[in-house]
């Protein structure tokens, strides 16, 4: 498989608002994203499942897609707060938070999480925020950690998150940096 931006490429790569009617495939994306940490933590990944099904119904985040050939291949949402971002999770953050960030395990390493890391960015930036969150699970998901931090994501250790003995690492990018494959504040 291949991937390119150009007009003239087997695949161009188009970053949208998810629609309705996108609810299923997201969904699909993130069971298969998902999949190999089944085996790590079924507790946690059975969590994640359950709160699928709450996915279609409206809530306070950006839902963002990536499509190729009229196929949903990658997700990701933008909640502007952590209010509306997690459940139970009582630390307050006045930033953007990028959460379920999944690209379909055949279409990984192809540049389509940094074009929606790029867009999550563009997104906090028109919100007017200096900074995006998210979290994740360095011992259960280290090349995403190579990925964030490639792109300019710093740990934010007081902003991780504990559930019993399992912990979610807390990360931060400066928006007013630049992350790679281009300024975070261009379009």
């Amino acid at each position: 498989m291949s991937l390119s931006n150009d007009s003239g490429s087997e695949h161009a790569i188009r970053i949208r608002d998810a629609a309705a009617d996108d609810y299923e495939s997201v969904i699909q994306v993130l069971l298969s994203a998902w999949a190999e940490y089944d085996s790590l933590h079924p507790d946690t990944s059975e969590l994640l499942k359950q709160s699928l099904l709450l996915y279609a119904e409206p809530g306070p985040q950006e839902r963002i897609v990536a499509e190729l050939d009229g196929q949903i291949v990658g997700t990701a949402e933008v909640f502007h707060s952590s209010a509306g971002a997690y459940d139970g999770y009582n630390e307050a953050i006045a930033a953007p938070i990028l959460r379920r960030l999944a690209v379909l395990p055949g279409w990984q390493r192809k540049g389509i999480a940094t074009r929606l890391i790029q867009e999550s960015a563009n997104r906090a930036l028109l919100a007017g925020a200096s900074s995006l969150y998210l979290h994740t699970s360095a011992e259960s998901n280290p090349s995403a950690v190579k990925l964030y931090e490639r792109l300019g994501f710093i740990r934010s250790s007081d902003h991780d998150i504990r559930q019993g003995a399992y912990s979610i690492e807390g990360y931060r990018l400066d928006l007013s940096v630049s992350i790679e494959g281009g300024r975070s504040d261009e379009s």
